[in-house]
């Protein structure tokens, strides 16, 4: 009776190690997928806004040349990026994120003073994406 004990006691020990390694292991497969999706929204993102300020302030003969459908798939590529972000990130990276959005389609003209407020935004948003996923800022510029 002692020995079946014993081996039961051990199977069960056996088999809540598998189960503890099998959800660390899950964890960790998450944490990357979230971390990738989190990437992947902000590039998208980032892509469209930059197209959408360039378009928005760029010069007559850049203008010449654009499609209107351009600016439509860039819309909704910001959009996605902008949906992935608020579904998965947190309140401060979602108000960047936005903020940045909101500078890309105001700017009007080249040169104006949109393209810094443009820039600081993305820099804020960025940075705040980075410390979030836990991503060193390398080579950063004073």
């Amino acid at each position: 009776m002692v020995n079946v004990l014993a081996g039961i006691i051990g199977a069960l020990l056996g088999f809540s190690g598998a189960l503890l390694g099998a959800w660390i292991k899950s964890r960790g497969e998450q944490r990357r997928w979230l971390r990738d999706q989190k990437l992947a929204g902000a590039a998208e993102m980032v892509s469209a806004g930059s197209n959408i300020y360039e378009l928005r302030s760029g010069s007559k003969d850049w203008l010449e040349s654009f499609e209107p459908s351009e600016l439509r798939e860039w819309q909704s590529q910001l959009q996605k990026g902008r949906a992935v972000i608020h579904l998965l990130c947190t309140q401060e990276t979602r108000d960047y994120a936005d903020s940045f959005a909101g500078w890309c389609w105001r700017s009007k003209a080249p040169g104006d003073e949109h393209l810094d407020g443009t820039i600081e935004a993305l820099r804020a948003f960025t940075a705040s994406l980075r410390k979030e996923i836990g991503s060193e800022q390398r080579g950063r510029r004073a």
